[in-house]
């Protein structure tokens, strides 16, 4: 008898050790530290370790209208265009160097102690850019939130709309050179295997030209529509099966300036595909070589 009871015991103690090491289900992003919610934001307001920076979709003339109109206590906006891009380059939009780049986030308030948190009214398609720049440079402690404005305001989030001017820091970039592919990069990259070349442009675009062997992942297909958040790992994994892209593959995203490639480089490293980089010059750069070859998608098929 007492044998009996013994087994029964090791039995449920085997069960219990089961339940606890079951792994983490897939609905987890395997990067979750890439991604700020509200509710951490909220807590962390005040923390002056923490920067608040928004953006917007620059193509919109009133792109900055939605700051002075309200933004997220703290935050302070930053215009993509013409404050992150190298105004001595020929290709628009390339990312600034190392020394603008410093520059420039001293004078946002950012040095290697603060955690950066970026965010816009369009789920983050465009906030990723700095997301990427900032990793590029080296600093890693840097977060999108998850369904930016839009997810902030339905909450009935503070909102606030004074200008914020920063104390100004010292901030030193350490570039990761495999985070920014070079249009050469691009080039021997067509038909390489081990490489797989995804446009993060709409459909329409990609249809109407693009790099050749590419794979279309439109970035604002990872987005819930409704909510302006990132979908459920288990979503992102089945849509990115469109893109056909193994383990073991380097990943070269793009868009029209980087800034929509910058996104799904984002989603990629949620997903754990981390061996991925982003052609900065993207399709501006590349049509803008006529001897540059450029794939397109008949009408009818």
């Amino acid at each position: 008898m007492k044998k009996t009871v013994v087994v029964s015991l090791i039995v449920i103690m085997l069960a219990a050790i089961t339940v606890t090491c079951v792994p983490a289900t897939s609905t987890t992003y395997v990067h979750p530290e890439a991604l700020a919610t509200t509710e951490w934001l909220a807590a962390h307001l005040d923390d002056p370790a923490v920067r608040v920076i928004v953006t917007a979709d620059i193509r919109q003339p009133t792109h900055r209208d939605s700051y002075t109109a309200g933004h997220i206590p703290g935050a302070i906006y930053l215009n993509l265009r013409t404050e992150l891009s190298d105004p001595q380059s020929d290709v628009p939009s390339m990312i600034l160097p190392p020394d603008g780049f410093e520059n420039l986030m001293g004078s946002l308030g950012i040095n290697s102690g603060t955690t950066v948190v970026v965010y816009d009214d369009g789920g983050g398609l465009w906030a990723a850019r700095l997301w990427w720049a900032l990793r590029y440079y080296g600093h890693e402690a840097v977060k999108i939130l998850n369904g930016g404005l839009a997810k902030w305001t339905v909450e009935d989030r503070p909102l606030e709309t004074a200008e914020i001017s920063p104390p100004h820091t010292i901030f030193k970039a350490c570039v990761v050179p495999e985070l920014r592919a070079t249009i050469e990069d691009v080039k021997l990259a067509i038909g390489d295997l081990d490489v797989r070349i995804i446009s993060a442009l709409p459909e329409p675009a990609y249809l109407a030209g693009h790099i050749p062997s590419a794979r279309s992942l439109p970035a604002p297909s990872n987005i819930d529509p409704v909510t302006q958040t990132l979908l459920p790992l288990d979503d992102l994994t089945q849509l990115w099966l469109a893109a056909d892209l193994k383990p073991d593959q380097l990943a070269i995203t793009y868009c029209g300036g980087g800034y929509y490639g910058a996104f799904d480089l984002l989603v990629l490293y949620l997903m754990g595909h981390e061996k991925a980089t982003l052609y900065d010059g993207s399709w501006v750069e590349w049509s803008a070589n006529p001897e540059l070859p450029v794939e397109a998608v008949p009408a009818d098929t």
